[in-house]
């Protein structure tokens, strides 16, 4: 069960970062200054080198080409983030995060191809019960025939699951040739030669950094920061879990993350309404309170055939 518990880390973190990305996009890079938030996110990453360094500092004693791969397989997973965060600012998180439900799909055929792992059937069966559940969670059936796929969103979600995908598997297979650390830290290196990328070569990127941070300086800081320092944990401690258990596996856990976007919604609606404002109503509430039922009968099947 460790693996299972280190795997419903990653879906309440990211829950959190999903909120908060909304915010950052719609308070402060409401231009469309999407690349402003990925040098953001890269700047902060590279902080974290240090921090490996000193926990195993055999990082810095030994190099192989090969880690060169690392980095560029760490330049996916901004990458991939690039799409998702377009994704976002054309469409709420509710409606945005479900579509990541494809991810395992995607993981389960690469995870076969590059690292022969497999499901057996209650795996399979209570992921399908996960997924589907999630994408209900967040539907709103009150107006169900009033729902339109954004073919834009659902292509930009398909090209960041692919690469999501493709960063976690090839991460694990780093992992199994060299170790937890020198994979991450090279990992990080990838963060921020891509975060440099962005940085030098798109102008419109650099000139929204430089203006929001003369603007909204510390405010942008604060929330970025902290917004980073969320992610990094969901980050690690889904690398981690991958080290335990099959890689999809990892990402049907990671489906309930819909239910936590939803339950930090109905806080924040609460609390801080001008943030966000979740439907509360008693069907929606009923509606959810089904799914998660269904979803904890999904989980008990992933983790009891394991």
């Amino acid at each position: 069960m460790n693996w299972f518990l280190i795997a419903l880390l990653p879906p309440i973190f990211w829950s959190i970062t999903n909120h908060i990305d909304k915010y950052l996009l719609t308070k402060f890079f409401n231009k469309g200054a999407v690349g402003s938030v990925m040098i953001f996110s890269a700047s902060i990453s590279i902080l974290l080198l240090p921090v490996i360094a000193i926990i195993h500092p055999a990082v810095l004693q030994q190099f192989n080409p090969n880690y060169l791969l690392i980095a560029v397989n760490g330049s996916f997973y901004l990458l991939a983030t690039l799409p998702y965060f377009y994704a976002l600012d054309k469409d709420d998180a509710s409606l945005t995060v479900p579509l990541f439900q494809m991810i395992p799909v995607f993981s389960f055929i690469l995870g076969y191809l590059f690292l022969g792992e497999t499901l057996n059937i209650k795996q399979i069966i209570g992921g399908i019960i996960i997924l589907v559940s999630s994408v209900f969670i967040s539907l709103n059936i009150t107006e169900i025939k009033k729902i339109h796929m954004k073919w834009d969103v659902f292509l930009l979600m398909v090209f960041s699951s692919i690469l999501y995908s493709l960063n976690f598997i090839f991460f694990k297979y780093f992992v199994v040739e060299t170790n937890f650390f020198i994979a991450s830290f090279w990992e990080y290196v990838g963060f921020g030669l891509f975060g440099i990328f962005l940085m030098v070569f798109i102008k419109s990127y650099r000139e929204g950094f430089i203006n929001v941070l003369k603007t909204n300086r510390t405010q942008v800081l604060a929330v970025n920061i902290t917004n980073e320092i969320v992610n990094i944990i969901a980050k690690v401690s889904f690398n981690y879990a991958t080290i335990l258990a099959p890689v999809t596996l990892i990402w049907i856990v990671n489906g309930i993350q819909p239910f936590f976007v939803f339950l930090f919604g109905i806080i924040l609606t609460i609390l801080f309404p001008k943030i966000s404002k979740e439907d509360i109503s008693k069907r929606t509430l009923l509606q959810r309170g089904l799914a998660i039922v269904v979803i904890t009968l999904g989980a008990y099947l992933v983790t009891k055939s394991n």
